[in-house]
């Protein structure tokens, strides 16, 4: 039984850090149990601001790891790259205004094309190998108790039951509305990875629930099909009204336009993937012809 996630987290921490402005908060070292921030959404020209707080004393990793990429600006520009009834999917797909229109007129093979030229993944490991950005969590398997860094693969470690029977005792999160998951496609491979829960543990896990890299979803819905315990669900949406009135827009809009599809569209074609199945993986996407576009996500509590 992996040890509890709450071993040595925070205990300490007891003060929070606030602050006014960008610069006064990246000095803040201060890790708290629930830091929170700031999805900035876009559509149709009005902005939603969505507030959320994340919960570190739970799921560490995935916390350190969202607020990694929204430290260095990686979610700045994005789009919901899959329009669903009970998840919206981003973090991998950028924005261009122009090119994004040109492909919402042209169809499903222009908006294909438009993801694959926009994708984030080359952006995305570019981060993971700068010294200092990114914290790793999963390693090439080498039957050792031991990893080491020049073994680090670019994914994140999968805080959720059914990957290393990871159990939260009080108050686990569960995928309900409003709530943010990480998210991973489903691989074929049945290769192991170490992976480093707790700084003190490596444990052999399968690559395949430890793949998450950048992609998350909103959950816009009362129920998913990604549960709690296949899927990490690491925030809580505070003013839901807002994402209430955001969903309206979207339904409002497409009662007079269409969705766009996107298909078979090459996804995670990340050099370190074990399988060549799982190199290839294509997917198919419905978004809106007006993007739902991700225009920031700040830490605003650290």
């Amino acid at each position: 039984m992996i040890k509890n996630l709450l071993k040595k987290l925070f205990l300490s921490a007891t003060v929070l850090c606030t602050a006014g402005a960008a610069a006064a908060m990246s000095a803040c070292n201060i890790e708290t149990s629930h830091p929170e921030v700031r999805i900035t959404v876009e559509f149709d020209s009005e902005t939603y601001e969505l507030d959320y707080t994340l919960y570190r004393n739970m799921y560490p990793n995935t916390v350190r790891h969202f607020m990694e990429l929204t430290e260095n600006g990686f979610f700045d520009n994005m789009v919901v790259h899959n329009y669903t009834s009970n998840d919206w999917f981003t973090g991998g797909y950028y924005y261009d205004a122009d090119a994004y229109s040109a492909a919402a007129s042209g169809g499903t093979g222009a908006m294909s094309e438009y993801l694959e030229d926009h994708s984030a993944e080359q952006s995305y490991l570019e981060l993971f190998k700068a010294p200092g950005k990114m914290t790793s969590t999963v390693y090439r398997y080498s039957g050792s108790s031991s990893v080491a860094a020049e073994d680090a693969l670019p994914s994140l470690v999968g805080e959720f039951y059914n990957n290393i029977k990871q159990e939260i005792k009080q108050g686990a999160l569960s995928a309900s509305y409003g709530s943010l998951k990480m998210f991973y496609y489903e691989k074929t491979t049945t290769e192991k990875v170490s992976v480093t829960p707790t700084s003190d543990q490596v444990v052999m896990a399968d690559y395949k629930n430890n793949s998450a890299t950048s992609l998350f979803m909103m959950q816009v819905g009362a129920s998913s099909s990604y549960g709690k315990d296949d899927y990490c669900v690491f925030g809580r949406l505070g003013n839901t009204s807002v994402l209430s009135d955001l969903q309206e827009a979207v339904s409002e809009y497409l009662r007079n336009s269409d969705l766009v599809s996107a298909n078979n569209v090459s996804v995670e074609n990340d050099v370190e993937m074990f399988s060549d199945a799982d190199r290839h993986l294509a997917q198919d996407f419905q978004l809106t012809n007006a993007p739902i576009l991700i225009k920031s996500v700040k830490v605003t509590k650290y």
